[in-house]
């Protein structure tokens, strides 16, 4: 047995992917981590950007729960101390407590004897040794601190920023402001070199976040929703990808998607398409905002719309626990839309089909709009 570790030894100190399904190990001996591509990808990825393979910068927007800080906060800096013993990193959160939760990791997976054996070099200094930072007895460091902390007289050849607001945070504007003031006139002021190494990682909460920023900005971007909206490739290994369709889920073998459809129905559509799908909207919509709309208590006596409109978004399926089925009915005149009648049901196609036809009669409707569905009613 110790001769096969010995023999893994090399792959772990060259494969960040390697060292990352090892160090799970290690720090979680009780609990098993189901290999995923997503994992490969990020890893991969991250891995070409310190030896030089791609751009230095990167975006990583991923779902809760899906390994995102366990690669760039506690395993990345344990694996360039590893390779490099002098190397200087910046890591940052919302809180000092969770900058200092995520380092308490990163120290603790270098004091196993996993880590000595695979990086015999590095040695952590008994008198540079807290939660806040530790360093090698190479003068490498990892430091932590929080996002709109003072990192005054240092510097560093590699930034991890992860979390830099909480999810409470999300429509404060002083919060967004503050993250993206920090990050750009204090963080990045420290770094040693252009070709220092920066990676972001959160998962989405507004347009203005800092993701949303720096993508502005073109940073390379790794965006991994929970549910796949189109069908995308991932480069997973030099000579390997992996092509995700439309509707996998992104853990498949961890996540149901009934408990991904608990998710949305918790949250609500906003946070989930923020959170869960990295695709954040206005609080107002993105085609219709809130103040373009007036109200009545009852339609224009008599008028005479140009036509009447029913329009119905049938649900993927008719239990008690699923979306609902929605249908309006709109009349047009030449510049306004009036809403005259909307409700919505748990109803199975025969049932929706007697609504629409009850509903188009009763409303002498013009057109009916029906949006598509490939999912069968049971």
């Amino acid at each position: 047995m110790k001769v096969r570790r010995q023999l893994a030894n090399p792959i772990y100190h060259h494969s960040f992917g390697a060292f990352c399904y090892r160090a799970f190990e290690v720090l979680h001996p009780r609990e098993s981590l189901i290999p995923n591509w997503h994992i490969d990808h990020v890893c991969y990825q991250i891995e070409q950007m310190v030896v030089g393979g791609s751009e230095p910068k990167l975006v990583l927007n991923q779902p809760p729960r899906t390994l995102k800080t366990f690669i760039v906060s506690v395993c990345l800096p344990a694996w360039m101390l590893g390779r490099n013993p002098s190397a200087r990193i910046l890591c940052a959160s919302y809180s000092e407590e969770l900058a200092y939760k995520f380092s308490r990791d990163c120290r603790a997976l270098m004091q196993s004897q996993f880590f000595r054996e695979v990086f015999p070099r590095t040695r952590l200094n008994p008198k540079k040794n807290t939660e806040a930072e530790f360093e090698t007895t190479r003068r490498g460091f990892r430091l932590a601190s929080s996002v709109g902390g003072t990192l005054t007289g240092r510097g560093g050849d590699m930034l991890i920023v992860d979390d830099p607001i909480k999810a409470n945070d999300a429509n404060s504007e002083l919060a967004l402001a503050g993250a993206d003031e920090w990050f750009h006139s204090v963080a990045l002021t420290r770094l040693d070199s252009e070709r220092s190494v920066v990676i972001v990682a959160m998962q989405r909460l507004h347009q203005r976040d800092l993701s949303g920023v720096l993508i502005e900005k073109r940073y390379p971007c790794i965006a991994l929703p929970a549910v796949a909206t189109e069908t995308q490739t991932y480069r997973i290994a030099p000579d390997e990808t992996y092509t995700r369709p439309v509707g996998e889920l992104l853990q498949p073998q961890r996540d149901s998607r009934e408990a991904m459809e608990g998710k949305q129905r918790e949250h609500g559509s906003r946070t989930w398409a923020a959170q869960y799908q990295q695709n954040p909207t206005p609080a107002e919509g993105n085609t219709i905002k809130a103040a373009w709309l007036a109200r009545y208590d009852f339609p224009p006596a008599e008028r005479k719309f140009r036509r009447v409109v029913l329009s119905c978004d049938p649900a993927g399926k008719a239990g008690l626990r699923n979306d609902y089925t929605a249908i309006t009915i709109c009349g047009f005149d030449r510049k306004q839309i009036h809403v005259l009648h909307a409700e919505r049901g748990h109803w199975t196609v025969m049932q929706m089909r007697e609504r629409i036809v009850t509903l188009a009669h009763k409303w002498n409707v013009d057109l009916v709009i029906i949006e598509d569905t490939a999912v069968a009613w049971g």
